[in-house]
Parts: structure tokens; C-alpha cells; sequence
């Protein structure tokens, strides 16, 4: 299990940060001057789905949030949590929850009502992550 600090999304001479993401499972959190903006998931290419809000999109069929405008003007770093796809989707929506990020829709309104089973899963994966330290450091 890897957790890496808040991290800008680029390094200084351009490269991503997060390379090693790539066609990983995973959490990642977008903060914008300091304050949490959106928390999302991927279960397949966690690379591709962070990155692409820092990239111009002109998506057809859904609303891409995308910080690709105000990239030179605000601080953004990013937190990556690596783990399975069925934590990932689990632990996504009760950071959410927790945080209520601005950027996020309010997709998950009551997400554990139906399933008690969900919900005793959902609260261990979140206890297990809940606590990592902001300052956490490389996992090297």
C-alpha cells in the first residue's frame, strides 16, 4: 500500500509526478490553495483519470471538471492513495462525504442506507485511511 503527500501534479520541468500511477487502482484528492476541490477514484488507469482534469477536455457526453485554466494562477497538489478498485470506490465516496469537496456532484447522497453489509466494509476501508497524516511522507 502507497500513500504519497500532497504533491503538485507536475514536477518543475514538466513531467508528471505521479507517473507510476499509471494502469493502477486508487484514490487521488485535488487541492486547490490549500483546500480540497474534488476527491475521485479510478479501478483501471489512475494516471489517465487524475491527469485528465489538468488537460483541456471538450467531452460530448458528461461534464469533465477540469483546472487546466487556472493552472499557472492557483497551487494545486494532489494526494495519491493506492489501493484495490473496491476500496478505491468505497473510500471515494466517504472522503466525499466527509469533505464535500466543491467540485464534486452530489452523486452519493446516501450511498450505505441500503446494504448494511456496504456499509460495515465501507467504514473499515475509511477507519484504515482516515487518519493518514497530511504531511505523510514517500513510501520510500
Amino acid at each position: 500500500m502507497k500513500v504519497y503527500k500532497f504533491l503538485p501534479p507536475y514536477q518543475k520541468d514538466g513531467k508528471a509526478t505521479f507517473r507510476e500511477s499509471l494502469n493502477r487502482t486508487g484514490v487521488y484528492i485535488i487541492k486547490e490553495n490549500e483546500k480540497i476541490v474534488y476527491i475521485g477514484y479510478s479501478g483501471y488507469n489512475l494516471y489517465k483519470t487524475m491527469y485528465r482534469h489538468f488537460q483541456s477536455w471538450n467531452h460530448k457526453f458528461q461534464d469533465v471538471v477540469s483546472y487546466k485554466s487556472t493552472l499557472n494562477r492557483k497551487k494545486y497538489t494532489v494526494r495519491i492513495v493506492y489501493c484495490t478498485k473496491k476500496q478505491a470506490y468505497v473510500l471515494e465516496k466517504k472522503l466525499i462525504q466527509k469533505y464535500k469537496p466543491r467540485d464534486n456532484e452530489l452523486k452519493y447522497k446516501d450511498i450505505f442506507s441500503e446494504n448494511r453489509k456496504v456499509e460495515k466494509y465501507a467504514e473499515k476501508v475509511y477507519e484504515e485511511y482516515a487518519d493518514l497524516p497530511v504531511n505523510f511522507g514517500l513510501p520510500y
